[in-house]
């Protein structure tokens, strides 16, 4: 059973949840939204989270970034997640954002049961 910590919970400018199933390197999550209307920091959330290696899930290589049209999109920071809460800070900057996945500490694949984005 995993526990949502209380953060995770706060009302944010925006939020939605999904699941992962079968990522490799380099799949995209969906877009969203960030209109930079208040200083939440843009976070992602894992539970219950399965990789095909040997030793299990350890964790995985999230990067956030701003889609730019026209333009290379720009990264704003790579985190590990452990199956848990992961925070990129305030991005400052309104746009279109998405996470990819840059590593799978253990395995090839990824599925994560519960997946939420806030910001």
């Amino acid at each position: 059973m995993s526990v949502i910590p209380a953060h995770a919970g706060v009302t944010a400018e925006g939020q939605f949840e999904s699941s992962i199933t079968g990522w490799r390197v380099g799949n995209e999550s969906r877009r969203w939204w960030d209109n930079n209307d208040t200083w939440d920091y843009t976070g992602i959330y894992f539970a219950d989270c399965i990789s095909d290696g040997g030793s299990g899930f350890n964790s995985a290589g999230l990067r956030l970034w701003k889609d730019i049209s026209s333009a290379p999109d720009r990264s704003k920071g790579t985190r590990s997640n452990n199956c848990g809460w992961v925070d990129y800070g305030d991005p400052d900057d309104a746009g279109n954002y998405y996470f990819a996945l840059t590593d799978v500490y253990s395995g090839t694949f990824l599925t994560v049961k519960y997946v939420k984005v806030a910001w």
